[in-house]
């Protein structure tokens, strides 16, 4: 019986233990994934445009471009700004009698934010995980991503490299040295016609 209980105990904690680290280690990587996704977003929208990407954000998260350059003057990176909407807009979701509109939710986020809070320790504290706000910021920054490549092919033509440029000045005034061709090809002979 004394075998029975104990075995029982231990099973019981073994469970709990396999169930609790899981949910643990989610939230980390939750965590770890939306800062990657931050870093993204913040090297892959160096450009100077920022007419369209604050128009993306605006569209994407359902708010006036003038929220989204509100962010940005508080000296906020594309990839921050692109989070803070998201956990907004994910605020305003799960909690839509405390936070009706984004810039109530927006007011909640950036103070937990300027506590020094982390975005998983802040996402727990107002209720709600992380993946959906994961989400939509690898969403938003597919949609940026786009955005610069649209940009990229439709936009100036690239300037030459000044390697080019001089190496052409160069062989313009020495004139291009005789360069031995390849030997020219023999002709196949031609195949008899078969007989049936």
């Amino acid at each position: 019986m004394k075998g029975t209980i104990t075995a029982t105990v231990l099973g019981g904690l073994f469970l709990v233990m396999a169930l609790g680290v899981p949910v643990w280690a989610r939230a980390d990587a939750d965590e770890t994934q939306l800062e990657t996704v931050k870093k993204d977003i913040d090297s892959s929208t160096t450009a100077p445009a920022t007419g369209d990407k604050v128009q993306t954000l605006s569209t994407q998260f359902n708010v006036e471009p003038g929220v989204v350059e509100n962010l940005r003057a508080k000296k906020q990176g594309w990839g921050e700004t692109t989070i803070e909407l998201a956990m907004a807009q994910r605020l305003t979701q799960t909690d839509a009698t405390t936070y009706p509109t984004m810039a109530e939710a927006l007011n909640k986020i950036e103070t937990l934010r300027s506590q020094k809070m982390g975005w998983g320790k802040i996402a727990k504290d107002l209720g709600f995980k992380l993946g959906p706000v994961v989400s939509a910021a690898m969403h938003t920054r597919n949609e940026l991503r786009k955005e610069s490549r649209a940009e990229r092919s439709s936009g100036s033509p690239k300037p030459e490299k000044a390697g080019k440029t001089e190496r052409a000045a160069r062989t313009e005034k020495v004139g291009r040295p005789e360069i031995a061709g390849r030997p020219e090809r023999t002709a196949r002979p031609e195949r008899a016609e078969r007989v049936r």
